[in-house]
């Protein structure tokens, strides 16, 4: 699976699984799991443990890109504290225009066809 890494740490040093507590933490390098070609961190053992026990419900999609980049066929980098969860999946969003303009926003107006483009887009990616 291709991940979204900067220095071989996925989703932006963020420990995916808080999103799915609803708060978004950074992790930290205490907390740390292997998957793909990246690292994980996590704020916690707790969360740590729950992502090794099912890597598949945490991972961000298209590899923690922006969704709405992928809708747009593009790859982009979020901005962790722009993100959704949506039937159980962590979806990140970018900040447009100098951090004014959320890309979530797009999103949201049409999500089912935005997740169409963006699962077409990131198949060809796999």
């Amino acid at each position: 699976m291709k991940l979204n890494l900067k220095n071989k740490i996925a989703a932006q040093q963020y420990d995916v699984v808080s999103f799915f507590d609803k708060k978004s933490k950074k992790g930290n390098e205490h907390y740390t799991a292997n998957y793909g070609e990246g690292k994980f961190l996590f704020s916690s053992l707790q969360n740590q443990q729950k992502f090794e026990a099912n890597p598949e419900k945490y991972i961000p999609q298209y590899g923690g890109f922006c969704a709405i980049a992928m809708s747009e066929d593009k790859e982009a980098d979020p901005n962790p504290k722009s993100w959704e969860l949506r039937d159980g999946k962590l979806y990140f969003f970018t900040r447009m225009l100098f951090g004014i303009i959320d890309a979530k926003r797009q999103w949201v107006k049409d999500p089912i066809a935005k997740r169409a483009l963006a699962d077409k887009a990131w198949e060809k990616r796999k």
